[in-house]
């Protein structure tokens, strides 16, 4: 049991507190997935000292103590490399607040995925602040609220970002937000009044995909598209996908402000 490396179970529920006559530290223990309901403590996380995938969900329930779960002990897990923590069914409480919870992950941490979690958008700073963070998938209102404003200095890894089923309205973010992106998806983020113009003059960004989103963010990413093309930037491929793609000249004048022609001496990549 001690050389166990991979433990994958079928929606399992571990006991907790583990009786003691069982204990063992699982040194050599890399992957813990399909776990239900997991209590994320420290005492937990010293067991599987080298953990380098973990996979958990959770059952939602208006009246759990989710404090109790210590989320904030995924800092412990030193090795921790890829992470997905879903809340499977919260998205039949549309009237549920946003978790209050408090998040800590490892610097080691280079793929997170959260779904239905509904966090505030203002609890990002913790996740931004991974400096080896590369992929970023953010599912069935893991963040909620209207407005997210990134702040400097994070996601400086980042190269892929989905954001999907999302209540998001505002986005405010430039090209130093994001340094080293390369893919960003954006799928049914219905309410997305537009994607930030910046996004475009981030010069590592090769793919900008938009799935059933709002007609406004759809008009803002052929815009974000023509000026790119005006720049003969050959780098960026849009792609869109939507119902509501026909509506799109309805929309550009409007957003056309947004993005004004590009001064000659901008920086091209």
């Amino acid at each position: 049991m001690s050389k166990l490396r991979h433990l994958l179970f079928a929606r399992s529920f571990l006991p907790y507190p583990f009786p003691t006559e069982y204990s063992v530290i699982l040194e050599n223990l890399q992957t813990l997935s399909k776990v239900t309901n997991f209590k994320c403590t420290r005492e937990v996380f010293e067991i599987v000292p080298k953990l380098k995938k973990l996979g958990i969900s959770y059952s939602y329930d208006e009246y759990m103590e989710w404090s109790s779960y210590e989320f904030d002990s995924f800092a412990y897990l030193h090795h921790l490399e890829t992470l997905k923590c879903l809340f499977t069914n919260i998205l039949y409480y549309p009237s549920a607040e946003p978790l209050r919870i408090n998040l800590a992950f490892p610097q080691s941490l280079k793929k997170l995925t959260l779904s239905g979690c509904r966090i505030s958008w203002k609890k990002m700073t913790v996740i931004g602040s991974l400096h080896n963070l590369e992929i970023l998938k953010l599912k069935n209102h893991a963040f909620d609220g209207s407005v997210w404003e990134p702040n400097e200095g994070e996601f400086i890894q980042l190269k892929f970002l989905l954001i999907e089923w999302s209540n998001l309205e505002h986005w405010r973010a430039n090209p130093t937000h994001f340094p080293q992106l390369r893919h960003l998806s954006l799928r049914y983020c219905s309410k997305l009044a537009a994607i930030p113009s910046g996004i475009g003059d981030i010069q590592t960004l090769e793919l900008l995909a938009l799935y059933e989103c709002s007609p406004s963010a759809v008009a803002s990413a052929m815009l974000i598209q023509e000026e790119q093309q005006s720049l003969e930037n050959d780098g960026l491929s849009v792609r869109i996908i939507s119902s509501f793609h026909d509506n799109y000249y309805s929309h550009k004048h409007r957003y056309a402000g947004l993005y004004p022609d590009a001064p000659n001496n901008r920086r091209q990549r």
